[in-house]
């Protein structure tokens, strides 16, 4: 009896066999396991009948999921979508989940050395945002590059289309904004009006920072006032919309804006 108490305390019994008059002589094994279960884990247990009786298992196994990822056309924005219509259409303002986005030349004219710096320059493009009844106004950042720090790091990079305030379309998605070829000139304001004229960039069309200048001492030091800032050409829809060339940091020039 102490010996089968051990067998039953260890938790297994093995090998009970009866008779039962019967000549088939069948046999049952049961097998229980229910120790050093922890946090995620379950119990088994596994019983068996020789002689092709029965056979049951019981894992109770659990499986789990992560978070769903968003669906582009569902009707619902989540995760990094800005919108969701439901629909493929891509002139409707919604393309590929994201919205379009709001591109303009300043109204106003800077000098290059007196921006403030990237911040200072996007500062600026919010406040004319803002005051020409724009939406989402505090999202706008300036299309402005340091030595370090570039446009292709600054903005985003989104998948919808880039437009003028007055609806026509600049470019499909970032690709074609840094592709080198734009489908329509950079010479509205946030006003809707016409400037045909030269912008502080210090960048090329790819987004990537025009090296070769000093860019106006990071376009904020009084320091810069006699030296070079790359520029862009607002008339043209090549590469040099973005960088044409140097201009001297006294300039007054515009700035281009683009929505986030």
């Amino acid at each position: 009896m102490e010996k089968i108490d051990a067998i039953l305390g260890d938790g297994e019994v093995t090998d009970f066999a009866s008779s039962t008059g019967n000549s088939s002589g069948s046999s049952k094994t049961f097998t229980s396991t229910s120790a050093g279960t922890s946090v995620g884990e379950t119990s088994s247990s596994e019983c068996t009948t020789s002689g092709g009786e029965t056979s049951a298992t019981s894992t109770g196994s659990e499986s789990s999921t992560g978070p769903s990822e968003p669906v582009c056309g569902d009707g619902v924005v989540e995760g990094d979508e800005t919108c969701d219509d439901g629909n493929a259409t891509p002139d409707d303002g919604c393309q590929e989940c994201a919205r379009d986005s709001i591109i303009f030349i300043t109204s106003e004219v800077y000098q290059g050395f007196a921006l403030g710096g990237l911040d200072g320059a996007d500062l600026r493009c919010q406040s004319l945002a803002a005051k020409a009844g724009l939406e989402r106004f505090l999202t706008f950042k300036a299309w402005l590059s340091t030595p370090s720090i570039s446009v292709g790091d600054r903005l985003l990079h989104s998948r919808g289309r880039y437009v003028l305030v007055n609806g026509l379309v600049v470019a499909q998605n970032w690709d074609a904004l840094t592709s080198g070829t734009i489908e329509t000139t950079i010479t509205v304001d946030e006003h809707s009006q016409t400037q045909d004229t030269r912008a502080w960039t210090g960048t090329l069309a790819s987004g990537e920072p025009a090296l070769g200048s000093e860019f106006c001492e990071d376009w904020d030091d009084d320091s810069g006032l006699l030296k070079f800032g790359g520029t862009g050409l607002s008339v043209n829809t090549d590469a040099a919309w973005s960088f044409f060339e140097h201009g001297p940091c006294f300039s007054e020039l515009r700035l281009y804006c683009v929505e986030q």
